[in-house]
């Protein structure tokens, strides 16, 4: 009897100390031996990617949804509705591993056991080969990849990226991932920068920052490697990323702003003082126009460190990286081609470099140095974790394929220099339960 009154004290304080992680299951139980363990039937399926649903039916479960709880492994899973014989819970963030699923309910001092199972004296199960297994959701798409500069998927899924660096293998310019996984180069010019897939015209547009310098430019060229990029406008202040309008087909860019580095005696020395020129959102006319090399930009909103820029619901999203001021996530209403005032969306972070949406509106990034992807959504403000831990440390571009999100690590400093040649940067996809968003 000590044993299994031990146990239950230690089933009890664990049960306690996970439900105290949401309000509604902040609840004390003044009869813990009252009722009697769940008993599991099935979990259906018993597999499959975290996020999803799967449905626990059995008996003896709590019809009051905060007096169960689910785990898969040390993983809760979220329980959406609940019967006396019925769950339907969400899937924990794990990733291709095989755990063993367990319920617990309020008033019972015994992890629920699967039919047919026996319990030991302490109401351990002796048998517990009925598992659930959690599909593979993140996958590394290339070796290590020296400074990856830009990503964008095509209809049919095919990747494109950009390689700044010539090493480790991987030879600079555009380079391209097969549904099947082979890589190849598709033009050795390149630009660098938040790229833009044109279906209409089967085009790739890109921007070409030069940081630390006074202009860039912004390029296209065919998908199919047929052509080089060429540029289109010349003499833009370091563009970061460019979105089309989709009703009127003009493009806004984001300008990072540089450093104007001025070195000045200082007796014996010389110090370098830093001249912060601020970026901001600029306007392109393209309706009509002629490509030629004069840009035809006008300023329209007001930003310290752009970084990318999304349309959505007829707002212009914008990132920030190392922002003096405002948001990290800010957006403009886009009215008769110009912007309205800035609004702040998201304050909570520092140094988001990129976002996606998806087709309900949830906004996607991975902040610097964070290694966890999180899911926005602007109007609820509810915000949620995926796999934390396991993606990578910072998302500086991110497009969608389908149901996967792909997230682009550069593991670039500030000053654009490769921190690192032993880790230089990784390109991986997500599956986040979402059809994603294609423009």
């Amino acid at each position: 009897m000590k044993s299994i009154a031990k146990f239950a004290l230690t089933l009890l304080t664990i049960f306690l100390l996970l439900s105290c992680t949401e309000e509604s299951k902040s609840w004390t139980d003044p009869h813990p031996t009252g009722g009697p363990a769940p008993l599991i039937l099935s979990v259906v399926p018993d597999s499959g990617f975290a996020g999803t649903d799967v449905v626990i039916t059995g008996e003896n479960f709590s019809t009051t949804l905060a007096e169960n709880m689910v785990l898969f492994g040390s993983n809760p899973g979220v329980i959406k509705t609940a019967s006396s014989t019925e769950l339907v819970v969400t899937l924990p963030m794990v990733n291709d591993k095989t755990v063993l699923p367990r319920v617990s309910v309020h008033g019972s001092e015994f992890w629920g056991y699967w039919e047919g199972q026996t319990m030991d004296t302490s109401g351990v199960p002796r048998d517990d080969s009925l598992t659930f297994t959690f599909f593979q959701a993140l996958e590394a798409l290339t070796d290590t990849v020296y400074w990856p500069a830009g990503v964008v998927s095509a209809p049919d899924s095919t990747i494109y990226f950009i390689v700044n660096q010539s090493a480790g293998g991987w030879s600079k310019g555009l380079h391209k991932i097969n549904r099947d996984g082979s890589v190849q180069v598709v033009r050795t010019s390149t630009v660098l920068g938040n790229l833009y897939y044109d279906a209409n015209s089967d085009t790739i547009w890109g921007p070409n920052l030069r940081r630390g310098r006074e202009t860039g430019w912004i390029s296209r060229a065919p998908s199919d490697g047929s052509g080089s990029f060429s540029k289109v406008i010349n003499d833009v202040t370091t563009p970061t990323c460019i979105e089309f309008d989709a009703a009127t087909g003009d493009m806004f860019w984001s300008s990072f702003g540089f450093y104007d580095e001025v070195i000045t005696p200082n007796e014996d020395t010389f110090d370098t003082t830093i001249t912060d020129i601020t970026g901001g959102i600029y306007l392109e006319p393209m309706s009509g126009r002629t490509f030629s090399d004069t840009s035809l930009a006008v300023k329209v909103a007001e930003y310290s460190r752009p970084t990318s820029c999304k349309i959505m619901d007829g707002y212009l999203y914008v990132t920030q990286a190392k922002q003096e001021e405002g948001a990290a996530i800010s957006r403009n209403q886009i009215l008769d081609g110009t912007l309205g005032e800035t609004e702040v969306v998201l304050d909570e972070f520092d140094d988001i470099y990129a976002l996606e949406f998806d087709i309900d509106g949830n906004i996607y990034f991975v902040p610097d140095g964070a290694s966890i992807l999180y899911q926005y959504n602007p109007n609820t403000g509810g915000l949620v974790e995926f796999f934390p831990g396991d993606v990578v440390p910072t998302a500086n571009y991110m497009t969608w394929d389908g149901i996967n999100l792909i997230l682009v690590f550069s593991n670039i400093a500030d000053d654009n220099e490769v921190t690192s040649t032993e880790d230089p940067g990784m390109i991986q996809r997500v599956y986040v339960g979402s059809t994603g968003y294609q423009q």
